[in-house]
């Protein structure tokens, strides 16, 4: 009798803990099914996409729920994509820059309406007096009034002196026009957040690197988190390949961090894994575990003060961008890196959210997947998109047959030369025609050039422009040159005035 009291004790409690599974799952919203959903989901779009590799994590109600590797971190030698492979995340790294800034808030060592002057007396733009009204909250929402292209090839003004110093590139801002009065509207900025790391200096006595170190990263348990130039210090050797892209191939001589330098660290340069990302997501929707905020400025950081370029989107004082998913309040950070591209997405009224490291430079796919992620843990279906090749691919691509067909036309005026130079004069209708042509080349050939001096379109590669479409560009120029030259020697050097000056 005993027995049989037993085994039915024992039958209940285990139909307790089952129907106890149940229950949790169901308030959590987020069944087994979901997340096997969402891992289908993650790796169908990887492969629409052609992306080489990369990983996820979930977090519901302040846990990990979910990390899955996808792909490839090493295609040459065929190693597979995990949880714990070490990704640079690019311009993520703003969050958790911000997330210092709001600390020395609470601590009362700065105030986020503050000036930037009064913590950098010599901070300027090229606007002296609006550079005056910059203030932090301004630098944290990506307002404070610079053309983003501009600012960030500031750098180019001494590359060697400002790419490895982060006082030097933003001393280099004096040359930077104000497009905007400061407050008025957003406009990306990779330099604001740079600002910032030199005022956590200043407001420390720390060097940038060592409070991130010792206020996020070990608060958090960030054991696979680090700087590119600390990584070699890191036990962990799973480190991803960076894939770019040169001419269309994919690529892996360039490093993120290597490629950017130190200066600009602040706004884009962690490198981490979906693991560890998870845990700053989690203090991010409020985990009390791993505490960096308080609830009242995670309150904060979650508000949208400036709209964004896409305007449906408002920058907050946290380093996020806010607007709405399935009418809910959705936050988002993405970056785009050298050779990676990242994302983490949150909800917080679900108290849910996702990180995704992608293993290439790829940022069309990255939000749009996150997305879908987060519709099928809140019950929803998936957005399923058709993504165009990657951006710089095809840049290269469509760089490499410019490059291919400049190459035939300075071989073919090379030719052409050599057999004109014998004929006779050109007619009075075929020189006009040559005039007009000559115009249009001089005016191609300034275009270039001004594009290649003045316009840097990212802080990277050569002044300002990927190497590949740089390559591109100067023998665009060096063709329209050539063949500016060619048709002012046919005007000038007919056939009697070449043969006289062969003479000589």
């Amino acid at each position: 009798m005993r027995r049989k009291i037993s085994l039915f004790l024992l039958a209940l409690s285990f139909f307790t803990i089952l129907l106890s599974s149940h229950v949790s799952a169901e308030i959590d919203g987020i069944s087994d099914e979901k997340l096997n959903k969402v891992n289908t989901y993650v790796k169908e779009q990887f492969q629409n996409a052609g992306i080489v590799g990369g990983s996820y994590a979930i977090v519901s109600n302040n846990q990990v729920i979910a990390a899955n590797g996808v792909g490839y971190r090493d295609i040459k030698l065929e190693k597979k994509a995990m949880a714990e492979t070490i990704y640079p995340i690019a311009s993520v790294t703003k969050s958790l820059t911000a997330t210092a800034i709001l600390q020395l808030q609470e601590q009362g060592k700065l105030k986020v309406n503050d000036r930037v002057q009064k913590y950098l007396p010599w901070f300027t733009y090229k606007d002296k007096e609006k550079s005056k009204e910059v203030t932090i909250q301004h630098l944290l929402t990506h307002s404070a009034g610079v053309d983003r292209f501009e600012a960030d090839g500031a750098i180019f003004t001494d590359e060697k002196k400002n790419r490895n110093s982060l006082e030097n590139s933003i001393r280099a801002l004096r040359t930077v026009d104000m497009t905007s009065n400061p407050g008025k509207e957003g406009q990306y900025c990779n330099s604001c957040f740079n600002t910032l790391g030199l005022l956590i200096e200043e407001v420390t006595g720390m060097s940038y690197y060592d409070y991130m170190k010792t206020n996020v990263f070990e608060p958090l348990g960030l054991e696979h988190t680090a700087f590119g130039e600390d990584l070699k210090t890191m036990e962990s050797k799973d480190i991803a390949k960076e894939y770019s892209w040169f001419f269309g191939f994919r690529n892996t001589n360039l490093l993120n961090y290597q490629t950017f330098g130190k200066s600009q660290d602040p706004e884009g340069g962690i490198y981490t894994n979906s693991l560890d990302l998870a845990k700053f997501v989690s203090a991010t929707l409020g985990d009390e575990t791993f505490s960096l905020l308080n609830q009242d400025t995670l309150a904060l950081s979650y508000e949208g003060v400036v709209p964004t370029e896409h305007k449906s989107w408002q920058y907050t004082n946290g380093g996020f961008e806010v607007g709405m998913l399935s009418d809910q309040r959705v936050l988002y950070k993405g970056g785009d890196g050298i050779g990676s591209s990242s994302v983490v997405m949150m909800l917080p009224e679900e108290n849910i959210g996702v990180v995704l490291l992608i293993g290439e430079s790829n940022s069309e796919p990255k939000q749009d997947i996150a997305k879908g992620m987060l519709q099928i843990l809140i019950g929803g279906e998936p957005t399923i998109s058709e993504f165009p090749p990657p951006l710089f691919k095809m840049a290269g691509i469509f760089m490499l047959v410019v490059t291919i067909i400049c190459t035939i036309i300075l071989a073919i005026l090379g030719w052409s030369f050599y057999k004109r130079i014998t004929r006779e004069n050109h007619s009075i209708k075929i020189r006009w025609w040559r005039i007009c042509l000559m115009i249009l080349l001089l005016i191609g050939w300034l275009l270039i050039g001004y594009l290649l001096l003045f316009i840097k379109i990212t802080q990277i590669g050569f002044n300002g422009y990927p190497y590949d479409i740089a390559i591109g560009l100067i023998v665009i120029e060096i063709t329209l040159l050539i063949g500016l030259i060619y048709n002012v020697c046919l005007l000038l050097f007919v056939k009697r005035r070449f043969k006289r000056w062969i003479a000589l």
